[in-house]
């Protein structure tokens, strides 16, 4: 895990903690907290996952499981029409090799929902 990857990780999960206890109108503890993302949002799952777990603890939302759904990255090569999936950025066309294309989605980083502990609601 490099120091910028953290970084940037760290802020997503004071982010997160930020927009979850404005839904909610306060703080309560969290039984899990289920997100998306994508593989071209330069996002860490693992390293989210380290920094959550340890903000949430610190902002007073317990030790909730953070539940992650990676996404696929969709494309269309620009050269030859081709649309594909994708795991990375770096990824060419699989028809022609063209790393010319347009994102169609890949980009998603959303907090689906967040379930509370029993006793909470």
């Amino acid at each position: 895990m490099n120091g910028g990857a953290t970084m940037h990780e760290l802020s997503l999960a004071h982010d997160m903690t930020r927009i979850i206890g404005n839904a909610l109108g306060r703080k309560v503890h969290l039984d899990r907290v289920n997100i998306t993302i994508g593989p071209l949002s330069g996002i860490s799952p693992e390293s989210l996952r380290f920094c959550f777990t340890e903000v949430a603890k610190i902002e007073g939302f317990g030790e909730p499981e953070l539940v992650i759904n990676l996404t696929r990255a969709k494309l269309i090569c620009l050269d030859c029409d081709t649309e594909y999936e994708a795991k990375d950025f770096y990824q060419g066309c699989p028809g022609c090799g063209s790393i010319s294309r347009r994102i169609l989605s890949g980009r998603e980083f959303t907090v689906d929902s967040v379930e509370l502990e029993e006793g909470n609601d």
